[in-house]
């Protein structure tokens, strides 16, 4: 096994793939004005589909849940089955890089926290091609909270991420792209770790003492330790932004 693997297997099981909450999830959608009564829903790195099933819940619309790793989609569709919305929700393995759906399909296009592996800018234009005129996209980025930042952060976010920036810097981004921002509301301290950063933590521990002489996992579960410590202490200068807008 590599470090991927061990990556997998650490968010096996999360109730999440990254910081969010269904009332966010909610409060977002209710942001979009005259929508279809059975919209067409994109989840771009839908991860194990917390915000899908919510989606189907509250929309009544067909939704594409796309992710490129399988086991986060057999999740997503033993969840559906369970709650009878496996109609709703088609379940699809591909990597965001190869999407290949004709301009102008989607109603709505939803990504949190997923965006990003496209490239920010990027992944932006994309989805404004897919989506049909006066559609929507909503999705979560990461943002600097305060006009001050302490080194540490910077420097821990260059080496993670570098399409991190001030929220007025990617309020500017998103409209040069050709979108009309809707609204935009801060994910709070709770998206973080009540469904995500709590839940890592108890599974850090399980895989710990499963895998206590194997060296390359230890790596991996002591990595994601330190993103949840280092959360912990800066999570006052950085964080998720929902950004709803519409082309």
């Amino acid at each position: 096994m590599d470090k991927s693997d061990y990556f997998f297997e650490l968010y096996t099981g999360l109730p999440r793939g990254g910081p969010g909450d269904n009332e966010s999830t909610r409060r977002a959608y209710n942001c979009m004005e005259n929508l279809p009564s059975e919209p067409l829903i994109l989840d771009i790195g839908c991860g194990p589909g917390m915000q899908t099933l919510e989606l189907a819940r509250i929309s009544g619309g067909k939704i594409i849940a796309l992710d490129n790793h399988q086991g986060f989609l057999d999740k997503l569709k033993k969840d559906a089955n369970n709650e009878k919305l496996d109609d709703q929700i088609e379940i699809r393995n591909q990597s965001m890089l190869e999407m290949d759906f004709e301009d102008g399909t989607f109603d709505i296009i939803w990504s949190e926290g997923a965006l990003y592996f496209m490239g920010f800018q990027n992944g932006l234009k994309k989805c404004r091609q897919l989506l049909k005129d006066k559609g929507y996209l909503a999705i979560t980025q990461a943002v600097y909270l305060q006009k001050e930042v302490p080194e540490e952060v910077i420097q821990y976010w260059d080496s993670e991420y570098d399409d991190i920036d001030q929220i007025e810097n990617t309020m500017e981004l998103i409209k040069k792209v050709g979108f009309d921002l809707i609204s935009h509301f801060k994910l709070p301290v709770s998206s973080w770790m009540d469904n995500y950063y709590d839940p890592m933590s108890k599974r850090i521990i399980e895989l710990e003492e499963k895998y206590k002489d194997n060296e390359t996992a230890l790596k991996v579960l002591n990595a994601s330790r330190d993103e949840i410590e280092f959360f912990k202490k800066y999570s006052d200068y950085y964080g998720y932004e929902f950004f709803i807008m519409r082309k």
